[in-house]
Formats: C-alpha cells, sequence, structure tokens
C-alpha cells in the first residue's frame, strides 16, 4: 500500500490529496481517503506523506538497438520513471526478444510495442535496423513479413519513392496493422493523412513535413524537397556525404516567411479527422543544427530558431484543434537535456498546460496503443504502474524528474 499520497490520476480528475492506494497482483486493487483505508494484514506500506503520485510515463520515441544495448537502455528508461516504451526501429529479433522478456520478467523494463526493423526505400547499403526495399513487390513482402513476424505496427522513414509509400500504406491497410513514421520528402503531408498513417513523428521528420504543408508554397517547396531526395541517393551511392539544404537557412526561411495559417488550419483538421495524431519530439529537433561538421552559418541558425518556434506554435494549434499528441525523445537515455521530462518541458514552454502535457506520456498513450483499460491512468483495476514524486508536476512540470520511486507492474523499483 502507498499511503497518505496526492493523486494525479489523468482520468481527467483534479489532484487528490490525503489518498492511499493498495497494490495487488500487479494492479491497482483499492483507491480511497488515507483516513478510512486500512492496510491488509502483512501488506508492505510506502510512506507517501508529501508526494505526489502520477500514472508510469510511456517514451513513444525510442530506438533501443541491439539486444545488449537495449537492456541496458531499458534499466535507464525505467529509473525515469518511464514505464512504457514504443520503440521504432530496432533489428528485428534483437527487439523481439527484449519484448518477451519484458513482458514474461525474464529482465526489468518498461512494456514495449514495437515495429522491428523500420522501411526505407532503395539505398546503397544495408543495416540490421533496417530494410531496404527497391519496389513495390518488395515493400508490401515486407510489411506482411514484418506483421507475420509479430510486430505491433510498421515504422516508416525519410528514403522512401512515392510509390512504395503508397504500397507500404496499402499493405498495412490489408494486414490491419497501424504504419506510423516520417513525412518523406515525396509525400506530401495533407496526403499522409488520408492513407492512413497514424503518427507522425518529429512534425514530418527533416524535411519538415507539417510546416510545409502549411506554406503557402508548399508545391514549390515540395519539388525542391523531391529533388534533395535525389541528390542524397546520388551521394549516398558515391560514397559521398549527403547535402543538406534541408537544414539550410535558403530552405527553411521559405518554409517560415510563406507559412500560411488558412493552410495550417486546413491541415490540423484534416488530421484531426483522419485521427492523424502527431508526436513531435521536439528535444530531439533542438539537437539537429548541433552537428559542427556541417558548418552551418549564422544564417543557417537563426532561421532554424524560428522554424522551431514555428514547430511550437503549430503544436498548440493542433491541440487546440483537437489532434492528439504524443512524448517521445527519440534520444537515448540520460542524454543530457533530452529525457522524457526534457520533452515534456518543450511541451509545455510551447504553451501546452503541465496536465495537458502529462497526458501526452500517460493517457494518450495509452489511448494511441488501444490500452486505456489497462494502463494509463490511476483507476481501480488498472496495471501498478506508478511513479511517485517529491512534488507536485501540475505546479512545476519538471517535477517529473524528482522521482521518489517507480512501480512497474506492481513492483516498486529503488530510486
Amino acid at each position: 500500500m502507498i499511503r497518505d499520497i496526492t493523486i494525479i490520476d489523468c482520468a481527467g480528475h483534479a489532484a487528490r490529496p490525503a489518498m492511499s492506494l493498495l497494490i495487488s497482483d500487479g494492479h491497482i486493487a483499492a483507491i480511497g481517503p488515507a483516513a478510512r483505508m486500512k492496510a491488509p494484514a502483512n501488506a508492505k506500506i510506502l510512506d507517501g506523506r508529501g508526494k505526489y503520485l502520477i500514472p508510469g510515463l510511456w517514451n513513444m520515441h525510442v530506438h533501443l538497438g541491439a539486444y545488449a544495448d537495449g537492456k541496458s537502455a531499458l534499466s535507464a528508461f525505467l529509473a525515469e520513471g518511464i514505464t512504457g516504451v514504443r520503440d521504432m526501429g530496432s533489428p528485428l529479433d534483437d527487439i523481439l526478444r527484449l519484448r518477451q522478456e519484458t513482458n514474461d520478467g525474464t529482465i526489468p523494463g518498461p512494456r514495449m510495442v514495437v515495429a522491428g526493423p523500420l522501411v526505407q526505400g532503395p539505398l546503397p547499403f544495408q543495416m540490421p535496423a533496417f530494410i531496404s526495399v527497391k519496389d513495390i513487390a518488395e515493400a508490401r513482402t515486407a510489411v506482411d513479413m514484418l506483421h507475420h513476424r509479430g510486430v505491433d505496427f510498421i515504422k516508416i522513414q525519410d528514403a522512401i519513392p512515392h510509390d512504395i509509400y503508397v504500397a507500404i500504406a496499402t499493405q498495412a491497410r490489408l494486414d490491419h496493422i497501424p504504419f506510423v513514421g516520417h513525412i518523406p520528402p515525396t509525400v506530401l503531408s495533407e496526403e499522409a493523412s488520408d492513407l492512413g498513417q497514424y503518427s507522425i513523428e518529429h512534425l514530418g521528420g527533416r524535411f519538415w513535413g507539417v510546416l510545409v504543408g502549411s506554406s503557402a508554397q508548399e508545391s514549390e517547396l515540395h519539388a525542391q524537397e523531391v529533388q534533395m531526395y535525389k541528390d542524397s541517393l546520388t551521394a549516398l551511392s558515391n560514397k559521398e556525404t549527403p547535402p543538406t539544404g534541408n537544414m539550410r537557412s535558403a530552405f527553411t526561411r521559405t518554409i517560415v516567411e510563406s507559412y500560411d495559417p488558412k493552410k495550417a488550419d486546413s491541415l490540423i483538421r484534416r488530421f484531426q479527422k483522419n485521427g492523424t495524431w502527431q508526436c513531435p519530439t521536439l528535444v530531439a529537433l533542438h539537437t539537429l543544427w548541433a552537428d559542427r561538421a556541417a558548418q552551418y552559418t549564422t544564417e543557417d541558425l537563426r532561421w532554424a530558431d524560428r522554424l522551431l518556434a514555428k514547430n511550437a506554435e503549430m503544436i498548440v494549434m493542433m491541440r487546440r484543434g483537437g489532434v492528439r499528441l504524443l512524448a517521445g525523445t527519440d534520444l537515448a537515455p540520460d542524454t543530457k537535456n533530452g529525457t522524457i521530462h526534457d520533452e515534456l518541458a518543450y511541451l509545455v514552454d510551447a504553451g501546452l498546460t503541465p496536465m495537458q502535457a502529462l497526458e501526452t506520456a500517460t493517457r494518450n498513450t495509452a489511448e494511441f496503443l488501444g490500452k486505456l483499460d489497462s494502463v494509463g491512468t490511476i483507476e481501480r483495476n488498472k496495471a501498478a504502474d506508478l511513479v511517485l514524486l517529491d512534488a507536485n508536476p501540475l505546479n512545476d512540470i519538471h517535477n517529473t524528474a524528482r522521482i521518489s520511486a517507480v512501480i512497474i507492474r506492481g513492483r516498486v523499483i529503488a530510486h
């Protein structure tokens, strides 16, 4: 039993002080006023005076990698209060093994949903974390194979020709499996939504799909993106460094200055109508211009800041327009200024309330995954995946990092 706590249940209620919560068989067995709840005989008592209990957090964009690295990362994520992760691209056998072993308790770790290797178009090299497909037939075969191996969804990346993207969307629909990922430069954001892409990562990715879709010059920018994609493939084939025009001020300035509120509103209404979720990963976006080798100019960095600010505006507009948001980092655990707690702080800085930000890592994730009956909020009979905090996150969202204890599947993890 956790005694005398303030419960922030993320189920639509105000914070409830002076409460107690009983855990049994990995689930929440009872919740009630501390003054009236008695602990069963032999129950272990966790004193919660002055502390705040929130649902366990989900990081909805991680890459665990190979087995040994993933096992270490899962432990580190758990220490950060993360009781669930969505892996967005890792070697297939390794990630399926990690999912199985965390599910059956062989290794401690958060709950997992996984994509296996992400799907790319034709590339002149292969890596375990992605599958490169050269045509429509290979694309559909890859989706079918991943589905039959038991992945939870299909993840797409940037380097995908338009016809292969459509083939992936078509096969995913036939296999009744969600597909998620970037908006490739060959695809318009409204088209991705209409084809059923369930979540868009990084507001589209490095080609800024959501903002391009909100531009009065969308057609011109899209043509530039397609050419950049072709130039990158040529460079890779020649074993050269791909160009970075998508990160330079000549491109990003046009995106910012051609922003059209009416286009943005239309795109947001489309996302809302189609049920297209957004996982912005603001912490990751803020690292993109940190590559010193790219030798970005002062103008590159100035317009990067303007573009990131416009992304933040879009997040608030989408939230107000009924588009659902998810919290994710796309960074390894323990990354300086790159944890789930930093992501929640970025969302609040953008204009969300602390409760709205907290929901992106709790209730929203459970709704997205179709698991709201078992996780995501603090309610009776749900899984006891919980985080005990030393301070109130509704007063200051940074307090989600002030962790006293993490509870996963009813087991208290020392912090």
